[in-house]
């Protein structure tokens, strides 16, 4: 067959398997009309007349033939085909509607487009890509190729061909000994190639191939505009150039409720920051009041949605929304938080940080607005992170609220649990993984669980650390047992800190115990992190959505400095900010931070600090609408280690390799 039909074929074969009855019809009205031309054509022209035959024939027989075997290195095969019609401009289509359920764009000029779905056992990928040569999508440990567990593919003369390969550094990902993936369909047009695969989420190859698990993974991605002419070796895929980068991606996160927003009945309200000018420092925290619509009668919140100005997505890093309690006399302005007076405005009611999407409330939940019990002020708190002193930056972005009269069933209510962000809370230099924690007790939820009368059920959380934080997890303990998590991130990215829903929901019951873990790395530090709001200290914080609402806002703990310190020998502390020695004499007067860097750190020092500090009290701070209740020397060394669920719900159980 010449190469000119075979082209014909494989346009009718895309025609035929994607298109009804009265499409596959103007592709044989197409083909007759070609058969005439051809006729009137000179009689060496008669093999094509017979190609163009046999084409019409097999389309008639309701069959495909050559270019419907697709075959990947590994001897899979499977259908050439797309995931939508491919307009006449070349662009692509977007994909069938309810098909996937999920889709990035992982560069910034929307050359690469990912689309996936998953099940318990596989997750179906979709990339199109501006590119008529290979396409790379790899799963790394850290964003870079090295250990990188990679899948390249491409089309040609009509082919699709895909292979699982691993990456051993900045070279030709090799070939698996064990092809993985499962080539479902493959095309391009003019200007994209679109392939369309599967794999496990747990690996039967656990060597080469990475797990996917509900945690933040490190995409890469790479392309060429040539198409390899070998599997591998020289005239394998080729060096990629430029056209190559790295996104974190949550893609097993559960899909949020969808929220009509032609409702008449639902409503929206921007906060937003004016024309701000961005200090030139690196960490700035501005704070700006709001009043919230004047309602008269009970509405529900339903959608929270940021709204960052474009071009200042490297500045705005967290955004706050902070009701002020009823009845309280409102701070008013714009200004920075040290300066504002807004003690009354602590409980949280709306959160986003860097990589988040906003979230939409559950069919049956609402946050409550409009009643005397609901505020009437919040303030907006905006965390600019601007380590270059950039100058000039002038910034309008904030929070779109969506809400409606249509009532929901329940109340929701967030509840901030962690360590309390404090200068006590210290990271060695050193650590490969030092782990931090922070416990909620029965003795502070019990109350208002007994005041509420019933559990309150979390539907998501939104996990909360610095630059050197890599996982963040909170546990549910229940009888001395962890029974689940309400939000687990074993390889978090501070630059995506997007809300989780959790499918289950989780209750809180009478006598649960909570605790929030942090782990952080600093193995290339010489000197301690400390607690603090600045990107370059740490936080430890998780923020639970749930309902019904009840009347505790915070729920954190700190570990005693003293007995931290009794780790080096120190004794005693003035009241310094920050503290000074007072005994031993032999290190009376030195800074607290002088004695902690000037010790010999390495990972095995690191692993002994963190047993030390767990070790020891805390002081747990239990804040309801009520006001504080301080419990302090509850000591933490009973709660490690606990035993895990059996099932653990964050990670994949796939089986059956």
């Amino acid at each position: 067959m010449t190469t000119f039909a075979a082209f014909l074929l494989a346009s009718a074969s895309i025609g035929f398997l994607f298109s009804n009855v009265a499409a596959q019809d103007q592709y044989l009205n197409a083909l007759s009309s070609l058969q005439q031309l051809v006729t009137s054509m000179d009689v060496t022209l008669q093999d094509l007349k017979s190609d163009v035959q046999d084409i019409k024939a097999m389309l008639q027989q309701g069959g495909c033939t050559a270019g419907n075997d697709v075959t990947t290195s590994g001897g899979d095969t499977g259908t050439t085909s797309g995931g939508g019609d491919v307009p006449p401009s070349g662009v692509l289509a977007s994909p069938d509607s309810g098909d996937f359920t999920h889709q990035a764009a992982l560069d910034e000029y929307d050359r690469y487009t990912l689309l996936w779905k998953f099940d318990s056992e596989t997750i179906t990928f979709e990339a199109q890509v501006q590119t008529t040569g290979y396409i790379g999508l790899g799963f790394s440990p850290n964003g870079g190729m090295t250990g990188s567990d990679v899948i390249i593919g491409w089309v040609k003369d009509g082919q699709a061909y895909l292979t699982d390969r691993y990456a051993e550094g900045y070279f030709q990902p090799r070939l698996d000994a064990s092809q993985d993936v499962e080539l479902l369909s493959g095309y391009e047009n003019g200007t994209h190639t679109v392939l369309r695969f599967r794999r496990r989420l747990r690996p039967c190859d656990t060597t080469e191939d990475r797990e996917i698990t509900e945690d933040t993974l490190r995409i890469i991605w790479s392309f060429n505009d040539v198409d390899p002419v070998a599997l591998d070796g020289p005239d394998g895929p080729q060096y990629h150039g430029s056209n190559r980068g790295s996104k974190s991606v949550i893609l097993l996160q559960k899909s949020p409720p969808n929220l009509d927003l032609q409702d008449g009945n639902v409503i929206t309200f921007d906060m937003t920051n004016q024309n701000l000018r961005v200090p030139t420092r690196e960490t700035t925290y501005w704070c700006t009041s709001f009043q919230l619509p004047v309602l008269d009668k009970k509405h529900h919140l339903v959608k929270v949605e940021p709204l960052v100005q474009p071009g200042n997505e490297g500045v705005v890093h967290h955004i706050l929304i902070y009701q002020c309690s009823p009845g309280s006399t409102p701070p008013t302005g714009s200004q920075e938080c040290a300066s504002m007076p807004w003690g009354n405005c602590k409980a949280i009611m709306a959160a986003w940080a860097v990589g988040g999407t906003g979230y939409t409330y559950p069919e049956h939940v609402g946050l409550s607005m409009g009643t005397a019990d609901d505020p009437s002020y919040v303030v907006m708190q905006t965390h600019y992170d601007n380590p270059q002193r950039l100058n000039n930056v002038y910034d309008n972005s904030g929070i779109r609220f969506y809400y409606t009269p249509d009532v929901r069933q329940y109340d929701a209510g967030i509840l901030e649990v962690g360590i309390q962000v404090n200068q006590d809370h210290a990271i060695p230099p050193q650590a490969d993984t030092y782990d931090s924690a922070a416990y909620c007790y029965k003795e502070c939820l019990d109350p208002y669980l007994q005041q509420l009368g019933e559990p309150i059920n979390v539907f998501a959380s939104m996990l909360h650390a610095h630059n050197v934080g890599v996982g963040v997890r909170t546990k549910l303990v229940r009888n001395g047992v962890v029974e689940s998590y309400l939000g687990r991130d074993d390889n978090y990215d501070f630059d995506l800190q997007e809300t989780r829903f959790l499918y289950p929901e989780v209750a809180i019951k009478e006598g649960d115990e909570l605790i929030t873990e942090c782990s952080y790395r600093t193995t290339n530090l010489n000197t301690f992190t400390f607690g603090g709001q600045a990107s370059s200290e740490e936080m430890c914080q998780n923020y639970l959505q749930y309902y019904p609402r009840f009347k505790l806002e915070h729920c954190d703990s700190l570990p005693y400095i003293l007995h931290g310190v009794e780790f080096f020998g120190i004794t005693q502390l003035d009241n310094r900010n920050p503290p000074h020695v007072v005994k031993p004499d032999s290190m009376a007067g030195m800074n607290i931070g002088a004695v902690l860097n000037q010790h010999p750190w390495s990972v095995e020092e690191a692993e002994r600090f963190e047993q030390h500090v767990r070790s020891g009290p805390n002081v747990v701070r239990c804040k309801g609408s009520t006001g504080f209740n301080n419990l302090a020397g509850i000591n933490g060394q009973i709660w490690d280690p606990l035993p895990e669920p059996t099932v653990v719900v964050s990670n994949s159980t796939v089986s059956g390799c």
